[in-house]
């Protein structure tokens, strides 16, 4: 098997029906493994406070208003560009935030519109689950313009959550948590030993990822395994991050 995105390789078997669970104790429909909830809007990421998920997965379609606007950007334009925010920010606050961040970069603002919308949607998002499901908490949003490997070995984040979507170039690859060896992951051995064989699902660009980390209540000991895709050489990626 190649390195494939999670819709040529994933199977009802292993996937959280499609939705937010009304009940976070007991999803719609329960399959064989349920470590990942598959969602087709901003809301739904909310399944990712079902215990069992640690990935949340809103596979978007390319906006090509925003892929011509990051085009234009450059490698290292922002190299890591990080704000904090409040989980009581509305949207607009956020916009108005990440044009500042642009700004201080260098950036002027005005080129992106689309793309600049398209993030403070998903912070708006992001800041109201976290307010909702952990209570006031203070979040980082970064975005950086990358032509290197930024972490190439397989890890889980020591934060509660972590929302990931690559506006160009290769996404952030991850495995599923039935195909990791935990045992392995926490020695620290080769990622050919923490994956079994397995080869890693990809993020596709634009696709958003929301991934539970240790620090989430309840979740230590199976935060979601993810490493940084190697950058061809001549390309690079535009990332956009959110941590809580």
């Amino acid at each position: 098997m190649t390195l494939a995105a999670l819709s040529e390789v994933d199977t009802p078997q292993n996937t959280v029906a499609l939705g937010a669970f009304s009940d976070p104790a007991v999803p719609r429909r329960r399959p064989t493994f349920t470590s990942v909830a598959l969602v087709d809007r901003a809301g739904q990421l909310a399944d990712i406070t079902h215990p069992e998920i640690t990935l949340a997965l809103w596979q978007r379609s390319t906006d090509p208003k925003i892929e011509y606007e990051v085009a234009g950007l450059t490698a290292g334009q922002l190299p890591s560009g990080r704000i904090a925010l409040s989980t009581a920010e509305t949207q607009g606050s956020c916009m108005a935030r990440l044009q500042g961040l642009l700004q201080e970069h260098g950036v002027e603002p005005g080129g992106f519109g689309w793309w600049l919308a398209d993030m403070a949607m998903l912070a708006e998002q992001f800041t109201e689950l976290v307010n909702r499901t952990l209570g006031p908490h203070t979040i980082t949003a970064r975005v950086e313009t990358l032509d290197d490997v930024a972490c190439p070995k397989f890890h889980v984040d020591r934060t509660r959550l972590r929302l990931l979507c690559t506006y160009r170039g290769p996404g952030t690859e991850w495995l599923p948590d039935e195909e990791v060896d935990r045992a392995a992951l926490e020695d620290r051995q080769p990622n050919a030993q923490i994956q079994r064989g397995a080869q890693p699902r990809a993020l596709q660009p634009f696709w958003v990822g929301l991934f539970k980390g240790e620090c989430f209540p309840g979740n230590a000991g199976r935060g979601q395994v993810h490493r940084s895709p190697a950058v061809p050489p001549g390309s690079m990626r535009v990332l956009f991050c959110l941590d809580a």
